[in-house]
C-alpha cells in the first residue's frame, strides 16, 4: 500500500503548507509519492529536497527581493516575475539542493495546463535541472498574468486551472491513501472564477480555444474534485490539513499575517503527528 502527498496551489497562501510540512520534515516524515499544483509544487521541490525553512523564506521574502508587487514591477515591467522565483532563487538567494531531489527516491510530479488542449498534464523530472525549473515555472504561470510557459512543443499555464486538487492523478499512479495540504480554511469556498473575466480570457486566448474553455469550466470541475475528495474522507482514504485561519490573500503582502499563516500549518502539523502517524500505520509511508 502507499500513501500520496496532494499539495494544493494558492500563491502565497502556500504558506501554511510550508508550516505543515517544515513540521512533517523534521520528523523525518517522507511520502512515496508527492504531487504539487501551483504554489504546491514550489513546496513540493522543498520538500523533496529535505530543505526545512526555504519555501517559508521565498514567499516571505523582503520586498526588495519578491518576484511580485510593485518595486520588482518597475525593473521586471511584470506583475509576476517567475524568472525570479524559477531560475534566480533556486541558485542565488535560496540555493535548491538539486542533488538531494533527484536522489531521493520519492517519485514527485507536477500538475500544469496545456492550452493546445485544455487538459492537466503530468511533468516529472529526475535529472535535468533546467528542465525541473521550467515545469515549476509553468504549474506556476497564473493566467492573465503571466506568459505560457512553452515545452516540448506546447505551451502551459497553472496547473489548478485543470486540475486544482489531482486527487484522481494520485489514485491512478497507486496511491491508496492520501494526505491534501489545502490552502483555504474551507474547501465549499470557490476558487478563482474566471468566467467573471469571459471577455479578457477571449481576447488574450482566442488561438487556444480548448484553454478558453477550460477557464471558463475551472469551478465546475473543481466542484466534482471535492466531492470526491468528501466521499474519500468518509471513506478513511484521506487525511487533511487546512487552514484554521481566515485566507490570506494570494498575493498577501503582510509580513505579519504570512507568518501568522505559517505558524498555523506549523502548530497544526505537530498537534496531528500522532494521529496521522496512526492513521498511517497500514501503509509504509516513511522514505528512509
Amino acid at each position: 500500500m502507499k500513501t500520496g502527498l496532494i499539495l494544493e496551489g494558492g500563491a502565497v497562501r502556500g504558506i501554511f503548507t510550508a508550516g505543515v510540512l517544515d513540521r512533517l520534515m523534521e520528523n523525518g516524515l517522507y511520502f512515496p509519492y508527492v504531487i504539487g499544483v501551483s504554489a504546491g509544487g514550489g513546496n513540493a521541490m522543498s520538500y523533496v529536497s529535505r530543505q526545512k525553512g526555504r519555501t517559508c523564506r521565498m514567499i516571505n521574502v523582503p520586498r526588495s527581493e519578491s518576484y511580485y508587487g510593485l518595486k520588482q514591477f518597475l525593473g521586471s515591467k511584470k506583475l509576476i516575475n517567475l524568472d525570479k522565483m524559477a531560475f534566480e532563487y533556486p541558485y542565488k538567494q535560496f540555493p535548491f539542493d538539486f542533488d538531494t531531489y533527484f536522489h531521493s527516491g520519492i517519485e514527485t510530479e507536477y500538475v500544469c495546463t496545456c492550452m493546445e488542449t485544455g487538459e492537466a498534464e503530468y511533468f516529472s523530472e529526475e535529472n535535468d535541472c533546467e528542465r525541473l525549473l521550467t515545469i515549476c515555472k509553468a504549474t506556476c504561470s497564473v493566467p492573465m498574468l503571466c506568459e505560457p510557459v512553452e515545452m516540448e512543443g506546447r505551451h502551459y499555464l497553472d496547473g489548478s486551472i485543470a486540475d486544482s486538487i489531482p486527487i484522481e492523478r494520485a489514485l491512478d499512479m497507486g496511491c491508496d491513501k492520501l494526505v491534501i495540504i489545502l490552502t483555504k480554511p474551507d474547501s465549499t469556498v470557490a476558487p478563482t472564477d474566471y468566467a467573471k473575466f469571459r471577455k479578457v480570457i477571449h481576447a488574450m486566448y482566442k488561438d487556444y480555444p480548448a484553454f478558453e474553455d477550460a477557464c471558463l469550466s475551472r469551478v465546475e470541475r473543481y466542484w466534482k474534485t471535492v466531492e470526491l475528495m468528501e466521499e474519500l474522507e468518509e471513506q478513511g482514504r484521506i487525511f487533511i490539513f487546512r487552514p484554521t485561519l481566515p485566507a490570506i490573500s494570494k498575493f498577501e503582502k503582510d509580513g505579519g499575517k504570512i507568518m501568522e499563516s505559517y505558524r498555523d500549518g506549523y502548530t497544526q502539523a505537530d498537534d496531528k503527528i500522532a494521529e496521522l502517524m496512526q492513521w498511517m500505520q497500514s501503509v509504509e509511508s516513511k522514505v528512509s
